[in-house]
């Protein structure tokens, strides 16, 4: 029926604690918006299946997504492309009792996994940086006269959440979310050896082994930090 009326299936998971309507897991538009709206949002398994002909890729899907999330609920969605809103949802899966799974090993593109994998800035999706690939990029930042800083912060505290963010509305343009992490010393003013930052990365490394650490640099002309990545993740 969903392909008889040219939409466009796609299939969405999420966590049991994410899959129903709660302060945490909803957008709640007010203020000038007209009327109120409640809007839930669930992952995509992949993009839509954008001019799919044949149910059975559809079934090939959401049985690659019952593998890989035996815990999640898995929903069927469908797109009008035209009027460009989703026309048709309905649960494929209620959670499993069984472990989770591994991700399968498609070449197909797939959207980041939220299960127990929060992400934090740039190399994040890539594995944990080697001493030599971090002082490769410390070589870059020296090169560029910016100054390298290290930050750090207990796992509770290295997100964006209510508790540990700084909100500035009212007078400020639009709206603005800031994280701020604690500084293990002050930033590397005229640091020109990449083994220097090695050694302090050792050192913070070994006083907070269970805290996330980052490199941060920070550009001296513009007054801004430009770079920023995780040496460390608990």
């Amino acid at each position: 029926m969903i392909i008889a009326k040219s939409l466009s299936p796609c299939l969405e998971f999420a966590a049991v604690e994410n899959s129903f309507v709660s302060n945490e897991n909803t957008v709640r538009f007010d203020g000038t918006a007209a009327g109120y709206y409640d809007n839930r949002y669930w992952t995509m398994w992949k993009l839509p299946m954008f001019g799919c002909t044949d149910a059975s890729q559809v079934l090939k899907e959401i049985a690659e997504c019952r593998k890989a999330y035996p815990k999640c609920y898995i929903r069927l969605a469908a797109f009008d492309s035209a009027k460009q809103v989703q026309v048709i949802s309905f649960l494929v899966q209620r959670p499993a009792g069984a472990a989770m799974a591994a991700m399968t090993g498609e070449k197909e593109m797939k959207v980041w996994n939220p299960i127990n994998n929060k992400k934090f800035e740039t190399f994040s999706y890539l594995p944990p940086l080697t001493d030599a690939q971090i002082s490769k990029q410390v070589d870059m930042i020296i090169a560029k006269n910016l100054s390298p800083c290290l930050e750090f912060a207990a796992e509770e505290n290295s997100f964006v959440s209510n508790e540990n963010t700084v909100r500035f509305d009212g007078t400020a343009a639009g709206y603005y979310d800031n994280r701020y992490w604690t500084m293990w010393k002050l930033p590397m003013f005229g640091c020109t050896d990449a083994s220097q930052v090695l050694k302090e990365i050792a050192e913070c490394r070994k006083a907070y082994p269970k805290c996330y650490i980052r490199l941060a640099a920070f550009d001296s002309a513009k007054q801004v930090q430009v770079i920023s990545f995780l040496v460390q993740r608990p």
